[in-house]
């Protein structure tokens, strides 16, 4: 019995994993969702519909994906990346536990 609760199903039967590899892909599937690019594309499809210049979208979009990027990686690296990870024998759910 662990002393760990699910997050999912609030059972104790949780197993930990291996968290030496768990996240290795992270940023790249970060870079997939909110890059810079992908972030300038969407401004700029934002901006035709509102009647705004393209331009001025990709620009806003490539500024705020910078900042959603550096905001995520210095959350995973203080408080993610140190954290154990688990999963629940019960639901299959996996999940970190901070320290």
């Amino acid at each position: 019995m662990s002393l760990i609760q699910c997050p999912y199903c609030q059972s104790t039967h949780v197993r930990q994993t291996d968290s030496s590899h768990a996240n290795a892909n992270y940023f790249e599937q970060l870079q997939r969702c909110i890059s810079p690019t992908q972030m300038a594309l969407f401004g700029m499809q934002l901006a035709k519909k509102a009647g705004f210049p393209p331009f001025t979208g990709a620009a806003i979009g490539v500024v705020v994906g910078g900042v959603l990027v550096i905001v995520s990686q210095y959350c995973y690296e203080k408080y993610y990346s140190n954290a154990e990870q688990y999963v629940c024998l019960d639901c299959q759910q996996q999940f970190a536990w901070a320290r």
